[in-house]
Parts: structure tokens; C-alpha cells; sequence
């Protein structure tokens, strides 16, 4: 992976098998409670790439383990072109 690659992310996403929700941008609930639909879905309609994907740990109530997946995405900064960048300053 380039040394690069996390520069120009300006916002990251969380997403669990731990919580399940639907999109906090246009409110798809249809990848409610589905793990590769939620990443998959944010991939393809929102631009978003993938940061990490692994697990997470934590402690239950009765002190045993619960393990769950977890990917970390994340969105570039737009990239304005030239012209569009000249009509902001002028």
C-alpha cells in the first residue's frame, strides 16, 4: 500500500457486525443488518474505500469473549479541477 493512501481522507466510517444501520447518508435500510452489503454499499454508491478490515474484541457480561467484524472506511477530499477552483476565487 503507498504511503499515501490515508493523506487525503477526510471522513472515516465505521462500520460492525456489533451495530446493525442502515446508511447515515441517503438512509438505505435495505443493508440493515448485513455486514458486506453495508461495505459494499458505501464502496459503490458513496465513493468510499477501504481503510481496514478486522476484528474486534470485547468483553461480554458474563466476562467471555465476543468477537465481531469491523471495516473502517474511508472518503477523499473532492478534487476540485482548475476551472472549478478559478470561479471560487474570482
Amino acid at each position: 500500500m503507498p504511503t499515501d493512501y490515508y493523506e487525503n481522507v477526510e471522513h472515516v466510517i465505521h462500520v460492525t457486525t456489533e451495530i446493525e444501520q442502515s446508511c447515515q447518508f441517503c438512509g438505505d435500510a435495505d443493508i440493515f443488518g448485513d455486514f458486506a452489503k453495508s461495505v459494499n454499499h458505501y464502496l459503490k454508491e458513496h465513493g468510499y474505500k477501504i481503510l481496514h478490515i478486522g476484528q474486534e474484541t470485547r468483553t461480554g457480561s458474563s466476562d467471555n469473549l465476543i468477537s465481531y467484524t469491523v471495516a473502517v472506511l474511508g472518503k477523499e477530499r473532492s478534487k476540485k479541477s482548475a476551472s472549478e477552483l478559478v470561479k471560487v476565487v474570482a
